[in-house]
This record gives C-alpha cells, sequence and structure tokens, in this order.
C-alpha cells in the first residue's frame, strides 16, 4: 500500500519543494479494506519509545471506548456513524505545529442482520513513507478494539510530503530504478533532488549525523546498486561518481 499511495503523490502537483521534500495537498486514498500493518520495529526501524510516544499522542482510550459503546447501543440500526478524536497527550515540542492524524469517523450499517463498516481518516498532515507507516498501526489497533474491519477504508490529508530521506526504506519494498523513473516522469525537479540525495546515502563513507539520516545510510548499504549506481550515473553524472566505491590501487 504504501508504495502505491508514495507513487500516487510523487505524481500529484507540487505545493512546494522543501529541501528533499515534496510537498502535496489535497490528497485522498483509499483502500478496500485495512491493509495488513507493518513491522514498526523491524519494517520501519522505530525504536520501541517510538511506538509508546505514537500510541501516547494519538490512541485517546476514552474516546475510543464511547465510540464502540454507541456502536453496541446501535446495533441493528441502518445507518450509524461515530467520530473518534485521535488527540490524546499534548504535542510539547516548540516545532509542532498540531497533531498530524485529526480524527476518524467509522460509519456502519445492518443489513439482514449482517453489520458492514467503513471508515474515514482525516490528516492535517503527514509524511508518506515512515511516519505514515507507522500510523497503520495506530489505525489498527483503534479498529481492533472497536471490533470491526472496515471495507473501504478512505484516506483524506491535507498535506503530504514525501521525502528522498527515507527512499532507502522505500527500496525495501520496490526496485529504486522504476520508482525513480516514476518520479521523473511526474516531477524532474524533485526527481533531481531525489538522485542527489540517494547518491549521498550510496557513499560509502556516512557522512551524517542526523540519526534518522544515519539509519537510512545504514539501510543503503543492503541495497543491490548495480542498476541504481548505473542509473545515477547517467542522471547526475560526476555527482555520483564522487560518492562510488573507491577502487584500491
Amino acid at each position: 500500500m504504501i508504495v502505491d499511495l508514495v507513487k500516487h503523490a510523487v505524481a500529484q502537483p507540487t505545493f512546494v519543494i522543501h529541501g528533499v521534500r515534496k510537498i502535496i495537498q489535497g490528497v485522498f486514498w483509499e483502500e478496500p479494506k485495512m491493509p495488513p500493518a507493518l513491522d514498526i520495529l523491524k519494517d520501519l526501524g522505530y525504536k520501541p519509545v517510538k511506538v509508546t510516544r505514537l500510541m501516547n499522542l494519538y490512541y485517546n482510550k476514552e474516546e475510543v471506548a464511547k465510540a464502540k459503546a454507541k456502536l453496541i447501543q446501535r446495533k441493528g440500526e441502518e445507518h450509524s456513524s461515530v467520530s473518534i478524536l485521535t488527540r490524546n497527550m499534548e504535542k510539547t515540542h516548540k516545532q509542532s505545529q498540531g497533531w498530524c492524524i485529526q480524527n476518524v469517523v467509522v460509519t456502519q450499517r445492518w443489513q439482514r442482520g449482517q453489520v458492514y463498516s467503513t471508515a474515514d481518516v482525516f490528516y492535517r498532515s503527514t509524511e508518506a513513507i515512515q511516519k505514515f507507516g507507522a500510523d497503520l498501526s495506530l489505525l489498527k489497533n483503534i479498529f481492533d478494539e472497536l471490533e470491526i474491519q472496515p471495507a473501504p477504508l478512505r484516506m483524506y490529508f491535507a498535506n503530504m510530503y514525501v521525502s528522498a530521506v527515507f527512499f532507502p526504506l522505500l527500496f525495501q519494498f520496490t526496485p529504486a530504478v522504476p520508482f525513480l523513473r516514476h518520479v521523473r516522469r511526474h516531477d524532474r525537479q524533485f526527481h533531481f533532488l531525489a538522485c542527489k540525495a540517494v547518491s549521498r546515502y550510496m557513499d560509502p563513507h556516512n557522512r551524517y549525523t542526523y540519526r534518522a539520516q544515519v539509519k537510512q545510510w545504514e539501510r543503503a548499504r543492503t541495497l543491490d546498486r548495480t542498476e541504481l549506481d548505473k542509473y545515477l550515473l547517467e542522471q547526475i553524472g560526476d555527482y555520483h561518481k564522487d560518492h562510488l566505491p573507491r577502487k584500491r590501487k
């Protein structure tokens, strides 16, 4: 799901390019059902404390409990709809602009004794690869507590950004070169910046101090670089040559 969402996002008109981030607005995405949650420790590289913080920020037990009680109360009704505010602990970081996930709306209809559930998730903003990947686990916890399997699941993003910082993570799930070609078809400016960012990750010597980038540089060590090096040399030439492994004399 994440790969398809990111491909969709990079094909949208750019609102602004900020560093190596392409920011877009008004993104809608629909899944026929809730996709499997990723292992946010293994697949996404989060630490356990990050997982705990995600739940503390967004999982409001009281809100979920009230929604569950209301759905139980209205069992058998032709149409029911509840909203769950996804705000729990205050965000205190001075750079924070507020909660990313705003609320979840669950709607149900009963027909011949069978219940059908849908869900709509509303976002202020999100990063489309690592952070959104973690959000899927949060949403799964909410739906599991409600004892529902929403179909479809619709998501609305007022703002979304695709960051080349997390491309080594994305390339664990999709081949790098076809993805970069997809970016080039839709946004040449972002493609150029993304190629430079990926090239720096391919340098055998770590140049980073920011922890998130260090982890992505470590992930880049596991990529098959044969086709990727060839592609980057075609696209950014001498810039990528500076990041190739040095041959011993």
